[in-house]
C-alpha cells in the first residue's frame, strides 16, 4: 500500500526542502535534527510529560523539514525489515493516555531508588516505543523526552555508557517480549542529579553519542550482549 508520507516509488519522506535523493534526505535531516537535539539541551520545553509535551518535542525536532512536525500518523509502521508492527495508528491516542496515566500515578517516578526508576523507566520506554506516535524520528524524541523526565526526577542518564544501537535492539525486543533489555541497559548509567541541577556538558556528549554513527553488530552479537546485559542487571 503507498505510503502517503513519502514520495511515489522512493522510501524517501515528504520534507520541505523537497530532497528525493535518500542519502541528501537522510544527511540533512540529521544535521536538521541533531542541531535541535542539543538546543533543547539548552532550552528544554516545558510540559507535564504527557502526549501533548511529547507532540511538541517532535515538533520542535523537525520543525522546518518535515510538515507533520507533532502529528499523530496515520499509517502502519514497523521497525525495519523485521516483520514486527508497532501500534495501529487508531489506538494511539488511547494506548499513549493508558502508558502516560500510568506514568502520572508514580508521581512521574521521583523518589524512587535507582533500581526502581530504572524499572519504571524502562517500563514506560518500551510502552512507548510500541505505540510509536509518528510516522519518523520517534527514536529521537523519545531520547529528548525521557532524558528530561529523568532529570525531573533527579537522574541523569550517562550515554556513553550505553551503545546507542544495542539499546535501539533492546526497544525492539521490548515491542514482541519485554522491557528488560532497556532495563538493563540504563540501570548502570544512572547517576544521581547533584544539587538538582542538569549538568549541560554530559546532556551534549549524551546527544553526540546517541548520534553518532552505529558500530555494525550481527543479530547473534545483539542477542548474546542483551543477554549478558540482563543477566548482570538479575545479579545486581
Amino acid at each position: 500500500m503507498p505510503d502517503p508520507y513519502s514520495y511515489p516509488g522512493s522510501h524517501v519522506l515528504v520534507n520541505i526542502h523537497g530532497y528525493v535523493d535518500p542519502e541528501l534526505w537522510k544527511a540533512a535531516e540529521r544535521r536538521v535534527v541533531q542541531t535541535r537535539l542539543t538546543d533543547l539541551v539548552e532550552h528544554p520545553i516545558a510540559g507535564d510529560f504527557n502526549l501533548t509535551h511529547l507532540q511538541a518535542i517532535h515538533a520542535a525536532l523537525v520543525d522546518g523539514f518535515y510538515s507533520w512536525g507533532g502529528q499523530l500518523r496515520t499509517t502502519d509502521t514497523g521497525p525495519g525489515g523485521t516483520g514486527i508492527a508497532h501500534c495501529r495508528p487508531e489506538f494511539i491516542e488511547a494506548e499513549a493516555e493508558r502508558v502516560f496515566n500510568a506514568l502520572a500515578e508514580t508521581d512521574y517516578l521521583r523518589g524512587r531508588d535507582r533500581d526502581a526508576f530504572s524499572r519504571g523507566l524502562a517500563w514506560t520506554w518500551g510502552e512507548l516505543t510500541v505505540i510509536h506516535p509518528f510516522r519518523d524520528v520517534n527514536t529521537r524524541t523519545q531520547f529528548t523526552f525521557f532524558n528530561q523526565l529523568a532529570l525531573h526526577a533527579g537522574w541523569l542518564i550517562d550515554w556513553t555508557m550505553i551503545d546507542p544501537y544495542l539499546f535501539g535492539y533492546a526497544r525492539t525486543v521490548a515491542i514482541v517480549s519485554d522491557e528488560r533489555g532497556i532495563d538493563a541497559l540504563l540501570f548502570p548509567a544512572l547517576k544521581p542529579l547533584v544539587g538538582g541541577v542538569a549538568p549541560t556538558e554530559p546532556l551534549r556528549r549524551g546527544v553526540d553519542r546517541f548520534v553518532a554513527g552505529r558500530s555494525a553488530w550481527t543479530r547473534p552479537e545483539l542477542d548474546q550482549a542483551l543477554v549478558a546485559a540482563i543477566e548482570q542487571r538479575d545479579a545486581s
